[in-house]
């Protein structure tokens, strides 16, 4: 008698939408990446491990797309962070072995940063365990996870940046990993990378054996182990299925993170970006971007985009993605407060300069500015005002200024915003999460997410009518659009455009074939 297939559910894990759909191991391996442990020499290998984690975080920057090289950037700084370099230091005075030191620094180190509660410093703790990690690899003389074959489904703890790139680029078919939510490193890079990831598994997919065959599907978050047993017959290769052809046909547009992202987004056949995330310029770094800086980086991507339409969203950033050169207090809720175009109403001077940028960066193609975290026509009337004062000093016309429609009240208000603002973008992702009262980091309520709940429909209807009666376009920027249901839906109601993740666009553009 065959014993029933061991299924773990979008109940316990969380599906990544943006991501492949499904994967099924080539080879059916899964390997937990752990660093070996190994007695080596005292504290004079130390500065060694130091100079060559560097190195490797410098070799692996050299060939980095936009969406990893800034997380690699901020773990190369933490190498040099005193307070892990003496901590270790003191704990191989004491007779600690060097490898298990650095882990122990690291986790220390880790937890203090959890403790402070801000999904930030979460993504923060992540950095300083895998920075630990690496010196280890380093101390122990190993990279554990090079040994991981092409095909294999990859089940961790947690996986760091350059872990996840070492994978994407081995060609795994799959990531399953017990901590992180879907804006977690992890989550970010196989997105990017077009891989299939879970996150938020329990624990007990630590404890599933070696070369165990298994399928993962990252849209709904399930992993099914022995899928041939499963399906009674022998398993066949598991692709996304095809949906029906969507109409009416819509623009489609690319989410990125800078120029070498945008380039990749032409190759794919984007039709112009609909979310430029302008912060990767401003995190990790002692001072702010200049103007100067950000023109440079502003028209080097119109420029990629060959006179495609591009949309520029202004700094979102604050409590809960802080930066060194803006100190801010703790917030108890980060996600609920002072962000977005909050901050830069507050911090008139940053926001200037980012929006002179923009002026210049007008002249060389097809620009449009988009606010993040909008509450109201009130928040869209002021910086339509700092925006024309600039743009007049500078002689040049104002870009189109536009709000993303991710706070409820700026969704049920959509009316009167649409009447000061020159087109809106869908934020589907903290939309839902304000709207459901569900964080969609935690894994717990990530089933709340993957419903079609009924009282979400509502209002997205009336944010799309209500920008058609002021005659301005609306696009999606969010996760729905790479959902093919959610996205049929959205064209029935009159959505005029579209942007997914690089990795998505060839996806996507076959459901209109």
């Amino acid at each position: 008698m065959t014993e029933p297939t061991p299924t773990l559910t979008a109940t316990t894990f969380t599906g990544l939408p943006g991501a492949p759909g499904r994967a099924e191991g080539a080879t059916c391996l899964l390997r937990r990446v752990q660093a070996a442990v190994s007695a080596v020499p005292a504290d004079a290998r130390l500065a060694d491990a130091f100079a060559a984690a560097h190195r490797r975080l410098a070799d692996a920057l050299t060939t980095a797309d936009a969406t990893l090289a800034p997380l690699l950037d901020a773990q190369r700084l933490m190498l040099d962070d005193p307070e892990l370099r003496e901590g270790i230091a003191a704990r191989v005075k004491t007779g600690t072995d060097p490898v298990a030191a650095a882990r122990a620094t690291a986790g220390a180190l880790a937890a203090m940063l959890e403790a402070a509660g801000s999904d930030y410093f979460r993504e923060r703790a992540i950095d300083v365990r895998a920075v630990g990690a690496l010196l280890a690899e380093e101390l122990a003389g190993e990279t554990p996870s090079s040994r991981v074959p092409a095909g294999a489904v990859v089940l961790a703890e947690e996986l760091a940046p350059l872990d996840t790139a070492r994978l994407a680029d081995a060609g795994v078919a799959a990531v399953v990993t017990v901590r992180g939510g879907p804006t977690c490193h992890a989550a970010i890079i196989a997105r990017a990378w077009g891989i299939p990831a879970v996150v938020g598994a329990p624990r007990a997919i630590l404890e599933i054996p070696d070369d165990t065959p298994a399928l993962v599907n990252g849209d709904t978050g399930v992993l099914v182990l022995h899928p041939a047993q499963a399906a009674g017959t022998s398993a066949a290769p598991v692709g996304r299925q095809r949906a029906a052809p969507l109409a009416p046909r819509i623009p489609l547009l690319a989410n990125v993170g800078g120029v070498a992202e945008a380039a990749r987004a032409v190759e794919l056949g984007a039709e112009g970006i609909g979310l430029l995330r302008t912060e990767f310029l401003f995190l990790d770094r002692a001072t702010p971007p200049t103007e100067d800086e950000q023109f440079a980086d502003y028209t080097a991507i119109l420029r990629a985009m060959a006179g495609r339409p591009v949309i520029i969203r202004t700094l979102d950033i604050g409590a809960d993605k802080p930066v060194p050169f803006l100190p801010m207090e703790a917030e108890p809720n980060p996600q609920l407060g002072l962000r977005g175009v909050r901050l830069c109403l507050r911090e008139r001077a940053l926001f200037r300069a980012q929006l002179r940028a923009l002026v210049r960066a007008a002249a060389v193609g097809p620009l449009r500015i988009l606010l993040p975290m909008v509450a109201g026509a009130d928040e869209v009337r002021q910086c339509r005002a700092l925006l024309a004062a600039e743009a007049a000093d500078l002689g040049l016309p104002a870009p189109p200024l536009g709000a993303m429609i991710e706070v409820p009240m700026a969704a049920l208000a959509a009316g009167e915003l649409a009447e000061v603002c020159d087109f809106f973008s869908l934020g589907t992702n903290d939309l839902l999460q304000f709207l459901l009262a569900a964080d969609r980091e935690h894994a717990g309520v990530g089933y709340l997410h993957a419903a079609d709940h009924p009282a979400v429909w509502p209002l997205v209807e009336h944010v799309i009518a209500a920008a058609h009666a002021a005659g301005i376009p609306i696009g999606v920027c969010g996760e729905w659009g790479a959902d093919a249901a959610k996205l049929a839906r959205l064209l029935a109601l009159g959505l005029d455009s579209a942007s997914v993740a690089v990795a998505a666009l060839p996806r996507v553009r076959g459901w209109f074939a």
